[in-house]
């Protein structure tokens, strides 16, 4: 498989003028032969959307493998995005399941927050890989850490399927009441 950035890629808004939303291009191999293309538009103007990809592993555990996506001028303050999207049996989610906002100590750091991604890392050993994002010109780095994921599944079964409103009779065997 292979992911393609194009973080100057510009696309018709709704006004019909050329916009740069950056684009990720994405070639996934069939075991047919082949590939099937598809692609993901960024969200906004100029935020350099797919400057950098990172192969995340499989966060959710589901069996698909996930990637990061960053934006490094996106966002309400432009100080970078990072957005992450679930593999799934049929290629990549085109929904982001979570959007990582950059969140520096000082406010001297410049924007940039994603410039630099590094994933598929068990870096605290817990089995599930991790999230490194830099930005640009400086020292410092951010580590997400991935953590388990539970998954609940409820069923309710009624047994008869369909109940008689007119039989009233109730029984139960080995129960007391008292008042």
């Amino acid at each position: 498989d292979l992911f393609i950035g194009a973080p100057l890629f510009m696309d018709r808004g709704s006004d019909g003028k050329l916009q740069e939303v950056g684009q990720v291009s994405i070639c996934l191999q069939r075991a047919s032969g082949g590939f099937q293309i598809t692609k993901l538009n960024g969200f906004e103007i100029f935020a350099r959307f797919s400057s950098s990809i990172a192969p995340l592993g499989d966060l959710d555990q589901d069996g698909f493998n996930d990637i990061a996506v960053a934006a490094p001028y996106g966002g309400e303050d432009k100080r970078g995005l990072v957005y992450i999207y679930n593999g799934r049996a049929s290629g990549l989610n085109a929904v982001p399941s979570q959007i990582l906002e950059g969140q520096w100590a000082a406010r001297t750091m410049p924007p940039s927050f994603g410039y630099s991604l590094k994933g598929a890392t068990d870096v605290d050993k817990n089995g599930y890989p991790d999230l490194i994002v830099g930005a640009f010109g400086v020292d410092t780095a951010v580590l997400y850490r991935a953590r388990p994921v539970i998954r609940v599944n409820a069923a309710l079964e009624v047994n008869p399927t369909i109940l008689n409103p007119e039989n009233k009779a109730c029984s139960l065997s080995d129960v007391k009441v008292s008042w």
